[in-house]
Protein backbone atom coordinates (compact mmCIF):
# COMPACT_ATOMS: atom_id res chain seq x y z
CA UNK A 1 0.00 0.00 0.00
CA UNK A 2 1.28 3.46 -0.92
CA UNK A 3 1.39 6.24 1.64
CA UNK A 4 -0.05 9.63 0.66
CA UNK A 5 2.73 12.05 -0.29
CA UNK A 6 5.23 9.22 -0.82
CA UNK A 7 6.57 8.70 -4.35
CA UNK A 8 6.18 5.23 -5.80
CA UNK A 9 9.36 3.49 -6.95
CA UNK A 10 9.46 1.53 -10.20
CA UNK A 11 12.39 -0.66 -11.25
CA UNK A 12 13.60 -2.33 -14.40
CA UNK A 13 16.17 -5.05 -13.73
CA UNK A 14 17.97 -6.49 -16.75
CA UNK A 15 20.03 -9.68 -16.96
CA UNK A 16 22.32 -10.79 -19.78
CA UNK A 17 23.36 -14.45 -20.14
CA UNK A 18 26.34 -15.64 -22.13
CA UNK A 19 26.70 -19.43 -22.28
CA UNK A 20 24.26 -21.83 -23.92
CA UNK A 21 23.71 -23.55 -20.57
CA UNK A 22 22.83 -20.25 -18.91
CA UNK A 23 20.43 -19.33 -21.73
CA UNK A 24 18.62 -22.67 -21.45
CA UNK A 25 18.46 -22.33 -17.67
CA UNK A 26 17.04 -18.78 -17.64
CA UNK A 27 14.37 -19.67 -20.21
CA UNK A 28 12.92 -22.08 -17.65
CA UNK A 29 13.28 -19.55 -14.85
CA UNK A 30 10.80 -17.23 -16.55
CA UNK A 31 8.15 -19.58 -15.18
CA UNK A 32 9.84 -21.07 -12.13
CA UNK A 33 10.95 -17.75 -10.61
CA UNK A 34 7.47 -16.19 -10.61
CA UNK A 35 6.22 -17.47 -7.22
CA UNK A 36 9.35 -16.27 -5.41
CA UNK A 37 9.21 -12.87 -7.08
CA UNK A 38 5.46 -12.48 -6.47
CA UNK A 39 5.97 -12.96 -2.72
CA UNK A 40 8.47 -10.07 -2.33
CA UNK A 41 7.50 -7.64 0.44
CA UNK A 42 6.53 -4.16 -0.71
CA UNK A 43 5.82 -5.27 -4.27
CA UNK A 44 2.72 -3.73 -5.90
CA UNK A 45 3.10 -5.02 -9.46
CA UNK A 46 5.57 -7.03 -11.57
CA UNK A 47 6.14 -8.53 -15.01
CA UNK A 48 8.94 -10.80 -16.19
CA UNK A 49 9.83 -9.88 -19.76
CA UNK A 50 11.94 -10.95 -22.68
CA UNK A 51 13.47 -8.90 -25.49
CA UNK A 52 13.95 -9.06 -29.23
CA UNK A 53 17.22 -8.97 -31.12
CA UNK A 54 19.21 -5.75 -31.45
CA UNK A 55 17.57 -2.97 -29.44
CA UNK A 56 14.67 -5.32 -28.84
CA UNK A 57 12.37 -4.22 -31.65
CA UNK A 58 12.61 -7.39 -33.67
CA UNK A 59 10.52 -10.44 -34.51
CA UNK A 60 13.60 -12.52 -33.63
CA UNK A 61 13.81 -13.17 -29.86
CA UNK A 62 17.00 -12.58 -27.88
CA UNK A 63 17.46 -15.58 -25.61
CA UNK A 64 20.40 -13.92 -23.84
CA UNK A 65 18.52 -10.97 -22.33
CA UNK A 66 15.61 -10.88 -19.86
CA UNK A 67 14.12 -8.39 -17.45
CA UNK A 68 11.93 -7.78 -14.40
CA UNK A 69 9.68 -4.74 -14.38
CA UNK A 70 8.27 -3.96 -10.93
CA UNK A 71 6.48 -1.28 -8.92
CA UNK A 72 7.10 -0.87 -5.18
CA UNK A 73 5.68 1.05 -2.27
CA UNK A 74 9.04 2.76 -1.60
CA UNK A 75 12.77 2.73 -2.35
CA UNK A 76 13.74 0.78 0.76
CA UNK A 77 11.41 -2.10 -0.15
CA UNK A 78 12.72 -2.21 -3.72
CA UNK A 79 16.40 -2.21 -2.78
CA UNK A 80 16.01 -4.82 -0.04
CA UNK A 81 13.87 -7.23 -2.07
CA UNK A 82 16.06 -7.10 -5.17
CA UNK A 83 19.16 -7.75 -3.06
CA UNK A 84 17.75 -10.45 -0.77
CA UNK A 85 15.11 -12.45 -2.69
CA UNK A 86 16.49 -15.92 -3.62
CA UNK A 87 14.78 -16.02 -7.03
CA UNK A 88 16.33 -12.68 -8.02
CA UNK A 89 19.72 -13.57 -6.55
CA UNK A 90 19.83 -16.80 -8.60
CA UNK A 91 19.18 -14.88 -11.82
CA UNK A 92 21.85 -12.28 -11.02
CA UNK A 93 24.38 -14.95 -10.03
CA UNK A 94 24.07 -16.75 -13.40
CA UNK A 95 24.03 -13.55 -15.48
CA UNK A 96 27.19 -12.09 -17.02
CA UNK A 97 25.73 -8.59 -16.65
CA UNK A 98 23.03 -7.22 -14.32
CA UNK A 99 21.62 -3.74 -13.84
CA UNK A 100 18.65 -2.13 -12.09
CA UNK A 101 17.20 1.22 -13.05
CA UNK A 102 15.29 3.04 -10.30
CA UNK A 103 12.47 5.30 -11.47
CA UNK A 104 9.58 7.32 -10.08
CA UNK A 105 6.46 7.94 -12.21
CA UNK A 106 5.45 11.45 -13.25
CA UNK A 107 2.64 10.61 -15.66
CA UNK A 108 0.57 7.53 -16.52
CA UNK A 109 -2.57 6.77 -18.47
CA UNK A 110 -4.06 3.44 -19.50
CA UNK A 111 -3.97 -0.09 -18.14
CA UNK A 112 -1.55 -3.01 -17.98
CA UNK A 113 -3.23 -6.38 -17.59
CA UNK A 114 -6.38 -4.62 -16.45
CA UNK A 115 -4.53 -2.73 -13.69
CA UNK A 116 -3.29 0.83 -13.26
CA UNK A 117 0.18 -0.02 -11.88
CA UNK A 118 1.69 3.45 -11.55
CA UNK A 119 0.61 5.99 -8.94
CA UNK A 120 1.59 9.64 -9.32
CA UNK A 121 2.52 11.65 -6.27
CA UNK A 122 1.34 15.26 -6.61
CA UNK A 123 4.74 16.56 -5.46
CA UNK A 124 6.74 14.63 -8.08
CA UNK A 125 7.48 16.56 -11.28
CA UNK A 126 9.47 15.73 -14.40
CA UNK A 127 13.09 16.76 -13.93
CA UNK A 128 15.10 14.47 -16.21
CA UNK A 129 16.55 12.25 -17.33
CA UNK A 130 13.12 11.14 -18.58
CA UNK A 131 12.04 7.57 -19.23
CA UNK A 132 9.19 6.99 -21.67
CA UNK A 133 7.31 3.69 -21.54
CA UNK A 134 4.57 2.46 -23.83
CA UNK A 135 2.89 -0.91 -23.47
CA UNK A 136 0.20 -2.42 -25.68
CA UNK A 137 -1.71 -5.63 -26.20
CA UNK A 138 -2.25 -6.00 -29.92
CA UNK A 139 -5.45 -7.39 -31.38
CA UNK A 140 -4.61 -10.54 -33.34
CA UNK A 141 -5.89 -9.19 -36.65
CA UNK A 142 -3.57 -6.14 -36.43
CA UNK A 143 -0.31 -7.85 -35.37
CA UNK A 144 1.09 -8.03 -38.92
CA UNK A 145 0.30 -4.34 -39.60
CA UNK A 146 1.97 -3.26 -36.38
CA UNK A 147 5.16 -5.19 -37.00
CA UNK A 148 5.39 -3.93 -40.59
CA UNK A 149 5.91 -0.40 -39.19
CA UNK A 150 8.31 -1.31 -36.38
CA UNK A 151 11.63 -1.29 -38.36
CA UNK A 152 11.15 2.30 -39.57
CA UNK A 153 10.23 3.57 -36.09
CA UNK A 154 13.09 1.69 -34.44
CA UNK A 155 15.63 3.08 -36.91
CA UNK A 156 14.36 6.63 -36.37
CA UNK A 157 14.56 6.41 -32.58
CA UNK A 158 18.00 4.75 -32.60
CA UNK A 159 19.38 7.60 -34.72
CA UNK A 160 17.90 10.35 -32.53
CA UNK A 161 20.76 12.23 -30.80
CA UNK A 162 18.76 13.09 -27.67
CA UNK A 163 17.75 9.47 -27.06
CA UNK A 164 20.30 7.88 -24.73
CA UNK A 165 18.98 4.32 -24.42
CA UNK A 166 16.17 2.24 -25.91
CA UNK A 167 14.93 -1.28 -25.48
CA UNK A 168 12.00 -3.29 -26.77
CA UNK A 169 10.50 -5.70 -24.24
CA UNK A 170 7.69 -8.23 -24.44
CA UNK A 171 5.54 -10.49 -22.28
CA UNK A 172 3.90 -12.65 -24.96
CA UNK A 173 5.91 -12.64 -28.22
CA UNK A 174 4.47 -10.38 -30.94
CA UNK A 175 1.25 -9.62 -29.00
CA UNK A 176 2.29 -7.82 -25.78
CA UNK A 177 4.89 -5.19 -26.56
CA UNK A 178 6.72 -2.64 -24.39
CA UNK A 179 9.01 0.19 -25.49
CA UNK A 180 11.42 1.72 -22.98
CA UNK A 181 13.54 4.75 -23.85
CA UNK A 182 15.61 7.31 -21.93
CA UNK A 183 15.87 10.99 -22.89
CA UNK A 184 17.85 13.89 -21.48
CA UNK A 185 14.70 15.87 -20.73
CA UNK A 186 10.97 15.96 -21.40
CA UNK A 187 11.20 18.60 -24.14
CA UNK A 188 13.48 16.41 -26.28
CA UNK A 189 11.16 13.44 -25.94
CA UNK A 190 8.04 15.47 -26.82
CA UNK A 191 9.79 17.07 -29.80
CA UNK A 192 10.70 13.68 -31.21
CA UNK A 193 7.21 12.20 -30.75
CA UNK A 194 5.67 15.16 -32.59
CA UNK A 195 8.22 15.52 -35.39
CA UNK A 196 8.91 11.90 -36.39
CA UNK A 197 6.80 10.95 -39.45
CA UNK A 198 7.19 7.19 -38.88
CA UNK A 199 6.25 7.41 -35.21
CA UNK A 200 3.34 9.76 -35.89
CA UNK A 201 1.93 7.57 -38.65
CA UNK A 202 2.06 4.48 -36.45
CA UNK A 203 0.29 6.22 -33.56
CA UNK A 204 -2.38 7.67 -35.87
CA UNK A 205 -3.15 4.32 -37.50
CA UNK A 206 -3.09 2.43 -34.20
CA UNK A 207 -5.77 4.61 -32.65
CA UNK A 208 -7.86 5.26 -35.75
CA UNK A 209 -7.97 1.59 -36.73
CA UNK A 210 -8.22 0.23 -33.18
CA UNK A 211 -5.10 -1.94 -33.15
CA UNK A 212 -4.87 -2.21 -29.36
CA UNK A 213 -6.95 -4.31 -26.99
CA UNK A 214 -5.21 -2.46 -24.17
CA UNK A 215 -2.58 0.27 -23.98
CA UNK A 216 -0.58 2.27 -21.44
CA UNK A 217 1.71 5.27 -21.69
CA UNK A 218 3.87 6.44 -18.80
CA UNK A 219 6.78 8.77 -18.04
CA UNK A 220 9.27 8.54 -15.21
CA UNK A 221 12.20 10.39 -13.69
CA UNK A 222 15.34 8.24 -13.75
CA UNK A 223 16.77 8.27 -10.23
CA UNK A 224 19.64 5.80 -10.29
CA UNK A 225 21.41 3.12 -12.34
CA UNK A 226 22.78 0.31 -10.16
CA UNK A 227 24.97 -2.32 -11.78
CA UNK A 228 26.67 -2.87 -15.11
CA UNK A 229 25.13 -2.74 -18.59
CA UNK A 230 27.29 -1.60 -21.49
CA UNK A 231 24.49 0.13 -23.41
CA UNK A 232 23.67 2.24 -20.34
CA UNK A 233 27.10 3.87 -19.99
CA UNK A 234 25.95 7.11 -21.70
CA UNK A 235 23.02 7.28 -19.27
CA UNK A 236 25.29 6.82 -16.26
CA UNK A 237 27.49 9.63 -17.57
CA UNK A 238 24.39 11.81 -17.91
CA UNK A 239 23.39 11.09 -14.30
CA UNK A 240 26.93 11.81 -13.08
CA UNK A 241 26.97 15.17 -14.91
CA UNK A 242 23.60 16.14 -13.42
CA UNK A 243 24.79 15.17 -9.93
CA UNK A 244 27.89 17.37 -10.31
CA UNK A 245 25.77 20.31 -11.52
CA UNK A 246 23.35 19.95 -8.61
CA UNK A 247 26.23 19.78 -6.15
CA UNK A 248 27.79 22.91 -7.64
CA UNK A 249 24.43 24.71 -7.47
CA UNK A 250 23.99 23.76 -3.81
CA UNK A 251 27.50 25.04 -3.06
CA UNK A 252 26.68 28.35 -4.78
CA UNK A 253 23.49 28.71 -2.73
CA UNK A 254 25.42 28.12 0.50
CA UNK A 255 27.93 30.81 -0.41
CA UNK A 256 25.13 33.30 -1.18
CA UNK A 257 23.35 32.44 2.08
Amino acid sequence: MLVAGQAQIVTLTLWRFESLAAKLWVFGQMGLARPGIASMAGLNFFKLVGTGAGAGFSTTPNFARYGLFAAWKDMKSAQYALAATPAVKRLSARACETVTLYLTPTQSRGHWGGAEPFHIDSETHATGPIVALTRATLKAKHIARFWSLVPAISSTVENEDQQHFMLGLGEIPYRNQITFSIWGNEADMVRFSRSSPAHGEAVRRAYQEGWFAESLFARFNLLEVDGSWKELRPVQSLLDDLARKRLALNDERKVVA
